[in-house]
């Protein structure tokens, strides 16, 4: 059974594959064209696929277990704007990947071809607020065993697929996160093979290189974080203003000569969250959730486990951490930035991912997979959390979406009949 909603990292030419995020694509397959001027998606009038058949015990809450149509992506796609965005594999030899654009009403609005192999996309914001959809291409030729000598970016609306700017010239595929690009070192949004370089998401302006010194850390809707000579920085990407320094944060009362440092990064492509280690004579004495635009403190964790940051592009973020005085412990905090809830982590429970507002998370602990009552453990069990107030909504042997539209309209992983993925699109109840 299908439950998280990771993507399926492939091999760019010559190099390992590797697991990766679910929040990025990586893709190989036969050379498609390279790199071509950028121009506006191919308008597109689609109707729904008909609605596939969905086990109700496969349905987590909130959603109506009775799908409404059934989406044509063959890997995962996003929530971008009123509805989604993903790729189609090539049905042939030398296709191009296609990026759908589908509403709420599962009918496809514009199409846009590109080269199979390596690229990637990722949705996000303008400084106005309003939603992109950055895509890449290549000129790479894994038929021919070369690797891909120039690489761009393109942004669109995900409405109409309108071009907004591009294409840009990156070094690489997205690493993230955020629009943070490198050369990849066999994974997908793992360390970069290379310098990696960040653009503006309103301009496609490059705001950030590494071939200029320092370390690009973190790209969140406009806000850059990044590293140099020991000391953190968070800028407005558009204007170059300076937003906050790790200079001025405060550091843990138990530690106050501590100074501050990259902490672990995101599991997801995109969180409005990041986490900060405090170091003291060579180790790490205390670890902190902060609000990335404003650097705001918004929790305090201890340093018996590693935490786990998710975040996301509609907003919010969870970490899975130590709590200082021991145990652990869970909080959810908001874009605003506020701190929404914290409760005790129960043992086994692992946040998977926050889709449509609401948290999924396994337990640890599985579940009969059989209706009969005759008792054979399945996986683990998956428990849904909303994420504004930490209400459970329950739990079940259930698949986890991958993308939820701003009306509630979920995509679920389901059985696929041809090569690739399948979902089904369900409205929430």
């Amino acid at each position: 059974m299908t439950r998280r909603s990771d993507g399926r990292p492939g091999r760019c030419p010559g190099r390992p594959s590797a697991a990766g995020a679910a929040a990025l694509l990586l893709l190989s397959a036969c050379a498609g064209p390279g790199p071509r001027d950028a121009a506006d998606a191919e308008a597109r009038d689609d109707p729904p696929g008909p609605a596939p058949s969905v086990p109700a015990a496969d349905v987590p809450p909130p959603l109506d277990p009775r799908p409404a149509w059934a989406a044509p992506f063959s890997a995962p796609p996003k929530a971008a704007g009123d509805g989604f965005v993903g790729p189609v594999m090539p049905e042939e030899s030398g296709g191009d990947l296609v990026f759908l654009g589908i509403g709420p009403d599962g009918t496809t609005r514009w199409s846009l071809d590109r080269n199979p192999s390596c690229t990637a996309f990722a949705a996000t914001r303008d400084a106005d607020g309003g939603d992109l959809v950055v895509v890449l291409d290549s000129d790479a030729d894994p038929d021919g065993g070369g690797f891909a000598a120039r690489t761009t970016a393109a942004a669109y609306r995900p409405g109409a697929g309108t071009l907004v700017w591009g294409p840009v010239e990156v070094p690489g595929t997205l690493v993230g996160p955020g629009l943070v690009f490198g050369a990849s070192a066999g994974s997908v949004m793992g360390a970069a093979d290379g310098p990696k370089a960040a653009l503006d998401p309103s301009t496609g302006a490059v705001a950030a290189d590494e071939s200029e010194g320092g370390t690009v850390l973190h790209e969140y809707q406009g806000t850059l974080l990044t590293e140099r000579d020991g000391r953190l920085h968070a800028v407005d990407t558009a204007t170059g203003q300076r937003l906050w320094s790790g200079a001025g944060l405060a550091p843990p009362s138990h530690a106050p000569a501590a100074v501050p440092a990259p902490g672990p990064r995101p599991e997801t492509d995109a969180s409005g969250a990041v986490l900060l280690e405090w170091r003291q004579d060579g180790e790490t004495v205390g670890t902190t959730v902060h609000d990335l635009r404003t650097g705001r403190r918004l929790a305090e964790l201890g340093t018996d486990e590693e935490p786990r940051l998710l975040g996301t592009q509609e907003g919010g973020a969870v970490v899975a951490g130590a709590a200082p005085d021991g145990g652990g412990v869970l909080i959810a905090v908001a874009d605003d930035p506020r701190r929404l809830w914290s409760r005790d982590r129960e043992p086994g429970e692992r946040p998977e991912a926050i889709v449509g507002g609401v948290l999924y998370m396994s337990t640890g602990n599985p579940t009969p997979e059989d209706a009969d009552g005759s008792g054979v453990e399945g996986e683990d069990g998956i428990r849904a959390v909303r994420m504004r107030d930490g209400a459970s909504l329950g739990e079940g042997n259930w698949s986890v979406p991958v993308a939820a539209a701003s009306d509630g309209t979920a995509l679920l992983p389901v059985a696929s009949d041809g090569p690739g993925d399948a979902f089904a699109a369900l409205p929430s109840t």
